[in-house]
């Protein structure tokens, strides 16, 4: 197996546990089963339009860097495109890939979903 997909598959496994305790991780739980050519992309000026600044947000997809962010935000997604995690930072925000938000930090208070 290649090492990309049993770093995935390990991902799958902690989000997994994680919705036993949570209904927020059940729902990233079913969007990470789904193939990748299927999951949702999301643009930075749609985070700009539908967020207030500080809030913390969970992209179910990829980041694309499509658009402006004017203000900060927390944002953990499935991935990032280059632009998008260069614009989140400038905007004086944190991009968080979801494989290192679960290691570290799998509270989720607070938190929307986008995608």
């Amino acid at each position: 197996m290649k090492p990309r997909m049993e770093k995935y598959q390990h991902l799958v496994r902690i989000v997994n546990e994680l919705a036993e305790e949570r209904d927020f991780w059940k729902v990233v739980a079913e969007n990470l089963k789904k193939p990748r050519r299927k999951r949702r992309v999301v643009n930075l000026y749609e985070l700009n339009r539908t967020t207030s600044p500080n809030d913390k947000v969970l992209v179910l997809g990829k980041l694309l860097g499509t658009g402006m962010l004017r203000h900060p935000l927390l944002v953990v997604a499935f991935d990032f495109s280059g632009k998008s995690y260069e614009k989140v930072k400038a905007a004086g925000g944190t991009p968080v890939y979801l494989e290192d938000f679960v290691k570290t930090n799998p509270d989720v208070s607070g938190f929307k979903i986008i995608g």
